[in-house]
Parts: C-alpha cells; structure tokens; sequence
C-alpha cells in the first residue's frame, strides 16, 4: 500500500512540475513576439517585449547599404509612437524603440519603412 502512496505522490509531482513548465513557456510567448520578412531588397524586423509595466517595440531594417533614406512610422493600433526619416548606417541598418503601455499581446503593432525611391515596406505584429 505505502509503494502505491509513493508512485502515486510522484506522478502527482510530476504533474506539477509539467503545468509549472507550460505556464512558464505560455507567459514568455506572451511577454515577447516577433516577426521577420522582406520585401523590395530589403530585411526587417519587428517585435515587441513586455517591459516596466508596458511594452518596448523595436523595428529593424536591413537594406542594400549606408547612406539610404527611409521614412519610418511605428504605430499602436491607429496611434503613431514614431514617426519620421532615418539614415541607414555603416552596415546599412535602421534600428528604431518605442515606448507604449500594455502588453505585447493587447494591440496591433505596424511598422512602415519607405524609400526615398521605390515601395513601402509595412510589417505587422499581433492582433
């Protein structure tokens, strides 16, 4: 009877450890998503991290070289957090933060890259 108890009491911790374990995994999909693509030659990214009781959303862009001009705007659902013209770099990227309230997984997240010449790139995380 006391190997049954035991077996018993083990498959139960068992049990725990594993609901411990999904919700752990569970809560990081939700403190931080990502999405990657491309389009007109050019790489980007865009992700967005649960931070300080809000959310720090990041967007990257990998084009053909330095010195390019592109227009970015980064938006909450319809509210604009950035706007304006970046220069690419040395390696030819544009890394541009954001501050919002919420969390990662309570909004639409947009970014819009455009050239000086040629079309917009637009990338879109959640909802």
């Amino acid at each position: 009877m006391q190997k049954k108890a035991v077996i018993g009491g083990a498959a139960a911790a068992a049990v725990v450890v594993g609901l411990g374990a999904w919700w752990a995994v569970d809560s990081q999909v939700e403190a931080q998503t990502s999405e990657r693509g491309t389009c007109g030659g050019a790489t980007w990214e865009l992700s967005a991290e649960a931070e300080d009781d809000g959310t720090e959303v990041s967007a990257e862009l990998q084009s053909a070289g330095p010195g390019e001009e592109w227009d970015i705007e980064l938006s909450r659902d319809d509210a604009s957090l950035l706007a304006g013209s970046r220069t690419t770099d040395e390696d030819g990227e544009i890394d541009v933060d954001a501050y919002s309230s919420g969390t990662p997984g309570d909004a639409t997240w947009t970014v819009t890259f455009t050239p000086a010449e040629g079309e917009a790139c637009t990338a879109t995380l959640g909802a």
